[in-house]
């Protein structure tokens, strides 16, 4: 049986979901290799699908939802892994954890408050971030600086406060937006249009 080229983006997406109880697993087993080359696969299977998606036009609602389920799966996964592997790290860094899912979560019930739904905007903002959090991870958990952990959580909330405009901004879900000036845009057209 071959699979349609336009899927691959999706089965990487569900491939990272179905990382998670692996995650989970190696971080309950007390293993910190494990734990690590298994989130670190999930990342990089979050790079590829946004890429082979754009390389094969393969866009869709359901990928864009699929996406988002599989980062808040990853998220929630990869904070408990490392609460359970790097206890004393996240202790100190607690009000800086919170802030950051706080951030997060603002997005959501937000969107669902506004739209009915997650937004799913995958602004440039929040890709960034997306990319930069589990880099400052490194440092921090190696025992390093934890200055650019903490430039990464101000990031997000950054990133969220911007996603928090474009639905203010757009009275309906529209897909991904890159920016809240996109947003803007998009909404001066509308008017424009009729």
């Amino acid at each position: 049986m071959r699979i349609d080229p336009r899927f691959w983006p999706n089965l990487l997406t569900a491939t990272r979901i179905a990382l998670m109880p692996a995650v989970l697993a190696a971080a309950l087993a007390g293993s910190r290799w494990w734990f690590t080359a298994l989130i670190a696969a999930a990342l990089a299977t979050d790079a590829l699908d946004g890429f082979l998606a754009r390389r094969l036009k393969a866009f869709s609602e359901f990928g864009r939802k699929l996406d988002s389920a599989a980062d808040y799966v990853t998220l929630v996964a990869g904070v408990w892994g490392i609460a359970l592997l790097w206890p004393d790290v996240m202790r100190r860094e607690l009000p800086w954890v919170v802030t950051g899912l706080a951030a997060f979560l603002a997005v959501i019930v937000h969107g669902f408050v506004r739209l009915g739904r997650a937004p799913c905007y995958h602004t440039w903002a929040s890709k960034a971030g997306a990319v930069a959090c589990p880099l400052t991870l490194v440092p921090l958990l190696s025992g390093g600086t934890a200055a650019p952990f903490h430039a990464a959580i101000v990031w997000l909330v950054l990133a969220g406060l911007e996603e928090i405009a474009i639905a203010l901004v757009l009275p309906d879900h529209g897909g991904e937006m890159p920016t809240v000036w996109h947003a803007l845009r998009r909404r001066r057209a509308r008017a424009e249009g009729g």
